[in-house]
């Protein structure tokens, strides 16, 4: 348009003008006998030959330098494969336990400042590989673990695990952190197995002591708090609460004992009654300072009860204040009387 028509006149003058200082086109006839037009043509043609090697160069920088960091992400990944074969790295790997042999390395320093991903991030990418074989590696430690015939218990070590999975050459190629993180995971079902384990034999004993208690009640005649172990359980040695003990006659006794405990002693026995009169006793006493500590007590140490009997008394007239009462009802009423007849 008139507007590129425009640039290409300013361009094509400004290339006049160069060309015509330039010494070796000053004194020219050829120069001075070309065409305008065919100058800027042959000036276009020259710019735009010049812009695509501009551009061509900078691809080729572009790419080289792109070249150049892919070779060193790729070299930074060989550093981490050679800790990983020297049995430095694994999938339990923490970066910061790792820095002081990585940074020393060259092959870290020249990733530094360059765009894209960072030591870091390939360090991530690179553990994340390594614990995505860990389903598979799990089947080849289960088979092997079944070959040994062994199996991890809650005190099993680490090292007589690893001992049992290293001897075999399936589990050569085996990532160690996902060896140690295999170990970790049955170690835990070991324990929870075991803890299960407590729980029902805890309940099993829990339901043995309630069926012997429940044979204790049950007794005909019936236990008394001065009843012997030793003298009675011959009454039920073929119940089947007793055989649930076994041989275990130490617990029998104390669930006896703590079952006695519990019974009355007959109320006739010498010891009862005193022990029944202090216990009363106690109590009287409890009862006393309790109602001494009530805000309902006065400083004197009389009750509610006290106060109230003690103004009913008070409140309560003399007999000669009731016969004063009484005369001077008299008076008013003769009063009230003499008044109606005299309006009368």
């Amino acid at each position: 348009g008139r507007k590129q028509w425009y640039q290409r006149r300013v361009r094509g003058a400004d290339a006049q003008e160069v060309l015509s200082s330039y010494k070796p086109f000053k004194n020219n006839i050829l120069f001075e006998n070309i065409d305008k037009e065919d100058m800027l043509g042959v000036f276009m043609e020259h710019i735009k030959a010049l812009e695509l090697d501009y551009e061509d160069d900078k691809q080729k920088k572009f790419a080289k330098e792109r070249r150049a960091q892919r070779i060193n992400r790729d070299n930074f990944i060989k550093l981490l494969n050679e800790l990983h074969e020297r049995k430095k790295l694994d999938s339990t790997s923490l970066w910061a336990d790792l820095y002081s042999i990585v940074s020393k390395d060259t092959r870290y320093g020249v990733m530094l400042g360059q765009p894209g991903s960072t030591p870091l991030d390939l360090f991530k990418f690179y553990l994340e590989d390594l614990k995505s074989t860990m389903h598979e590696d799990k089947k080849t430690i289960k088979e092997v673990l079944k070959q040994a015939n062994f199996e991890v218990e809650p005190d099993t070590s680490y090292e007589k695990f690893h001992s049992i999975i290293s001897a075999s050459d399936k589990t050569r190629g085996i990532d160690k952190g996902n060896i140690k993180l295999h170990f970790l995971s049955l170690l835990e079902k070991a324990e929870a197995r075991e803890k299960e384990a407590q729980r029902a034999e805890e309940r099993k004993l829990r339901r043995k002591e309630a069926a012997f208690k429940h044979m204790l009640k049950d007794a005909n005649p019936p236990i008394t708090a001065e009843d012997e172990w030793s003298k009675i359980k011959s009454r039920f040695e073929k119940d089947p609460a007793y055989v649930a003990f076994s041989d275990d006659d130490k617990s029998r006794s104390k669930l006896f004992k703590d079952f006695a405990a519990s019974l009355e002693p007959e109320s006739n026995s010498d010891d009862y009654s005193e022990k029944h009169k202090k216990k009363r006793h106690k109590k009287e006493k409890k009862h006393k300072h309790r109602a001494k500590r009530s805000p309902s007590y006065d400083m004197t140490g009389s009750s509610d009860e006290d106060r109230k009997k003690k103004q009913k008394k008070t409140e309560e007239p003399s007999d000669e204040e009731k016969e004063d009462n009484k005369r001077k009802e008299k008076k008013s009423k003769k009063k009230s009387k003499k008044k109606k007849k005299e309006k009368n």
